[in-house]
């Protein structure tokens, strides 16, 4: 009898002492924003190219199966104006350079917890404003860049499929109606997180947007003539005080008192008044 009650005791024991496996919440907030990271959004001038990085990380305990992550090109805006990049956008840039289109997209048969996996696409742009409208040099146009994550995560022992996806998949409409009151008073998760209802959106989560910047460089020679017109006063206040101070440079002041009569006599003829006519 006291070999099956110690076994007895010994399996409490583990019971009271190992804790409880507590099922995964692949909607939760504070994992699903941190699954895309941005590393590098490139800032360019018309007609050039820039990577754009970002890390994909995996914020669970458990494994992510049968990934397919996309991101896009969906929307140019500046101060005065936004404009959606959908078919009837008329310009062919900016597009991606892997694909030669505006969408990229990355698979993986599994990610592991914990990892995280750089990854990274080529901006290409255009040089004629014709072919794809830009910011001038005092103002800053943007691009938006939206991402959507699809995968298989294990729930109670079953492989449930789970969609997360950016602000730049839904419609203004699709978006106020997720957040209006009706939607998120009452609502509790997994249908809402914070004051959004996943739900009505079709997703289980959302992603960060991003975006890069596009516009024409201020130009350099302004900056090389402040410069020499700096350089230029600098020498002048410099033989003015020669000129003030006799004897401190001898060379420089014979230099400049030369120069000093030339220059009189080249702009006296052209001071001297023609004679009045009779």
């Amino acid at each position: 009898m006291r070999a099956p009650a110690l076994a007895l005791a010994f399996l409490v024991l583990a019971v009271v002492l190992i804790p409880p496996a507590t099922a995964e919440d692949w909607g939760a907030v504070g994992k699903v924003t941190k699954l895309i990271s941005v590393r590098a959004s490139p800032e360019l001038a018309p007609g050039d190219s820039g990577r754009f990085e970002f890390y994909f990380n995996s914020t669970y305990t458990e494994p992510m199966i049968n990934v397919a992550l996309n991101a896009s090109i969906y929307r140019y805006a500046t101060i005065d104006e936004s404009v959606a990049l959908d078919s009837s956008w008329p310009y062919a840039y900016p597009k991606i350079s892997e694909t030669g289109t505006r969408a990229w997209s990355w698979t993986a048969s599994r990610v592991d917890p914990g990892s995280s996996r750089l990854l990274n696409f080529t901006v290409a742009t255009a040089v004629n404003s014709r072919d794809m409208p830009h910011g001038s040099i005092f103002s800053q146009s943007s691009y938006f860049v939206r991402f959507s994550v699809d995968f298989a995560g294990n729930v109670s022992g079953t492989m449930t499929p789970f969609r997360m996806a950016s602000r730049g998949f839904f419609t203004d409409a699709q978006w106020n109606l997720a957040t209006s009151a009706n939607a998120t008073n009452p609502c509790t998760p997994p249908a809402c997180r914070g004051n959004v209802n996943l739900t009505v959106l079709g997703v289980d989560g959302l992603l960060p947007d991003s975006a890069f910047g596009v516009k024409e460089p201020i130009p350099r020679w302004p900056f090389y003539l402040l410069i020499g017109l700096a350089a230029l006063f600098l020498v002048f206040a410099f033989l003015f005080w020669v000129e003030e101070n006799p004897g401190s440079y001898p060379r420089v002041d014979a230099w400049w008192a030369r120069t000093r009569g030339r220059l009189v006599r080249t702009i006296a003829p052209l001071r001297r008044r023609s004679p009045p006519k009779a």
